[in-house]
């Protein structure tokens, strides 16, 4: 069984692995949607298209049977930051939010409806529900690090190849975590979809597909 693992952003890793044989066997990158061809800056509706064709050809590449996502978050999170400053030199704090959180749901929805389309079951797990099934339960990143860190540190450990860039490495592997918790993710409510994940997990498909 082909599982591809994605952890969504502007520039989102991926994970595709082959349950058949051992993990240093996986393989991972990244893909954006940052710039187009010409180097020019995508913004909002732009990146939503481009991310659609970036994961329709690994999909055409990889062919997955399953395709576990990062949950995005359901809210927008507002933080402070300092505003301009009154007459008398004072810094007002302002609510503000990350554009980027908004445009994950855009991307998510684009990667959503290919694998509707291609007829591919897809789910998603939070952040905080696959990390203890990866690295252990009570397991944090050493001081001074952070989760990406940890994964790189688990990536090599394992012997599986990552992008040559530390920045390229620090979204692919979350992508191979994501990829290799799978089986806790949530699946749309859609009938063909949870009965596909539920063969997926007991095996009964592939003894389909082999009987086929």
């Amino acid at each position: 069984m082909i599982v591809m693992g994605l952890d969504l952003a502007t520039r989102s890793g991926w994970s595709v692995r082959n349950s058949e044989k051992h993990r240093s066997s996986i393989v991972c990158g990244t893909f954006s949607v940052a710039e187009n061809n010409h180097g020019d800056k995508l913004l909002w509706e732009s990146k939503y298209p481009v991310a659609a064709n970036l994961f329709y050809r690994l999909v055409k590449e990889y062919q997955p049977d399953f395709v576990a996502i990062e949950r995005p978050e359901h809210g927008v999170r507002q933080f402070k930051k300092k505003g301009k400053a009154d007459l008398t030199g004072n810094e007002e704090m302002v609510s503000t939010i990350n554009p980027a959180a908004l445009q994950l749901t855009g991307i998510f929805g684009a990667v959503a409806g290919i694998c509707q389309i291609k007829n591919i079951p897809f789910g998603t797990i939070a952040a905080v529900s696959w990390r203890p099934v990866y690295f252990g339960k009570g397991v944090k990143p050493a001081p001074g690090k952070d989760w990406k860190d940890l994964a790189i540190e688990y990536a090599q450990r394992e012997n599986i190849a990552l992008p040559p860039t530390k920045a390229e490495q620090r979204d692919a592997a979350e992508a191979i975590g994501i990829c290799t918790c799978w089986h806790n993710c949530a699946i749309p409510e859609l009938r063909w979809m949870q009965q596909r994940f539920m063969e997926l997990r007991s095996g009964a498909f592939e003894r389909k597909r082999s009987a086929a």
